[in-house]
């Protein structure tokens, strides 16, 4: 198995590529779709995925369903910030209008990947973790050192406090992989993130 991050747009949004046997799973793909491409390579992409709507995150959606014609796969909570009128840079698009599968909770498998699934609402209504094997994807949830912002539009600071509860819930050995920065694991964050250690 391969990773490729790929920081995407002025906010450096990570861009993953997951890459096993010959093919390849899109998560997150913010903006530069043509770098992405280049990353892909050789490799067969099977699938789009994003662990939330959020334009940072979606902008290069089009672009590789158009060149690929592979599915997307968004949680339908967050379909309405496909709507939102949000200023973007010079060239891009505000939204995707390729079609998406709905995520929900639970085992997803999409070509060779075997995924597992997380509803963690807080950063965005529809926010997901995605795990893979001993890696967890969460976007703008939860980062080193930190979490995600929960003033954004249809984010909810309740939401994520029962999110991050949940979190805590997994299992520790994950190496965690968010939506912009360096990745880390879930038990370092359990030990020293100041919104996870508990205090008792």
């Amino acid at each position: 198995m391969d990773i490729v991050r790929t920081p995407q747009g002025l906010y450096k949004t990570n861009c993953y590529i997951l890459k096993e046997n010959g093919y390849a799973l899109i998560i997150d793909p913010g903006f530069h779709g043509h770098r992405i491409m280049r990353e892909i390579g050789e490799a067969k992409p099977v699938g789009i995925i994003l662990t939330h709507g959020h334009a940072d995150h979606i902008c290069a959606v089009d672009a590789l369903v158009e060149h690929y014609h592979i599915p997307v796969y968004m949680h339908p909570m967050d379909d309405e910030l496909l709507r939102v009128k949000r200023r973007m840079p010079s060239g891009y698009k505000e939204r995707f209008t390729s079609p998406y599968i709905a995520l929900e909770e639970g085992p997803l498998q999409i070509g060779p990947f075997s995924l597992n699934v997380w509803e963690v609402p807080g950063h965005s209504a529809g926010s997901v973790c995605i795990g893979y094997q001993h890696i967890l994807f969460t976007g703008d949830t939860l980062f080193k050192g930190t979490i995600g912002k929960v003033n954004t539009y249809n984010g909810n600071p309740v939401a994520m406090k029962a999110t991050l509860e949940k979190i805590k819930t997994f299992n520790p050995a994950y190496v965690v992989y968010p939506g912009h920065g360096t990745s880390t694991t879930l038990g370092h964050e359990l030990a020293t993130n100041p919104h996870l250690v508990s205090h008792e």
